[in-house]
């Protein structure tokens, strides 16, 4: 067995759950590409499938009511057995991924949620998400660890803590400095991968504070320090957010 079939599944469903509406073909295509490639998925596949009949499956799938307006809606309800989930969601995408289904016209028949966008986000949520959770089930023995349920419960509890408090005044006085500090740097002609990283922990450390999770937002701040005072040019800047962050609780 080769680990790269866990990594290629996992990356390639996440990349499908995260990305953009307007990309979905090409992710689409993705995953079906790394359910092919993987020995373990196209023999589970191949087996529930013997047994199964998609046509079948999709119409006891399809739950329709009509609402208090009088409006007739329909949605899917995911076969119970994760076999057998995983198949059905692989010949759902497969209709999408050649032309035989049109996802627009399925997102707003069995998940609409006012917009396009949030239609997908609930697909993505109730489809996508137990598919992705079905197929790393197959593939356990391959990794694991990596899927170890004590492992993940124990990195959701160390991450866990109550929401800490800061200030507002100091929120903006620190995002002000960040960003003269962004661009500052924008000056110094520096890498691509450089401008870069110090794209990705400003990003992190923003978010960080917005989610108010003391223990990310405190590993957020080492790295985006320990990235950004290499730079003489902003150190009376850092100095400053420094400063500031000694006013933040992250206890």
């Amino acid at each position: 067995m080769n680990t790269n079939e866990l990594a290629f599944f996992t990356s390639s469903v996440n990349r499908l759950i995260e990305g953009q509406l307007i990309l979905v073909d090409k992710h689409i295509a993705t995953v079906l590409k790394s359910v092919a490639k993987s020995p373990t998925l196209c023999r589970a596949l191949t087996n529930t499938l013997k047994n199964m009949s998609y046509a079948t499956e999709f119409s006891r799938a399809r739950v329709t009511w009509t609402s208090a307006d009088g409006i007739k809606e329909s949605r899917l309800k995911l076969p119970v057995d994760r076999n057998r989930q995983f198949a059905f969601v692989v010949c759902l995408l497969t209709e999408v991924d050649c032309g035989k289904r049109n996802i627009l016209d399925f997102l707003r028949e069995y998940y609409n949620a006012g917009t396009n966008e949030l239609s997908y986000a609930r697909f993505a949520s109730e489809v996508l998400k137990p598919f992705k959770a079905a197929g790393e089930n197959l593939l356990r023995e391959i990794d694991p660890d990596s899927l170890n349920a004590e492992f993940v419960s124990q990195a959701q509890q160390y991450f866990s803590a109550e929401n800490m408090y800061v200030e507002t005044n100091t929120l903006a006085d620190i995002f002000t400095l960040m960003e003269e500090v962004r661009l500052t740097l924008i000056d110094q002609h520096l890498s691509e991968e450089t401008v870069a990283e110090i794209a990705t922990v400003s990003e992190a450390l923003v978010n960080s504070l917005y989610l108010k999770n003391p223990i990310i937002a405190r590993v957020c701040y080492i790295a985006y320090k320990n990235t950004v005072k290499q730079f003489d040019v902003v150190s009376t800047k850092l100095e400053q957010i420094v400063i500031l962050f000694n006013r933040v609780n992250f206890k």
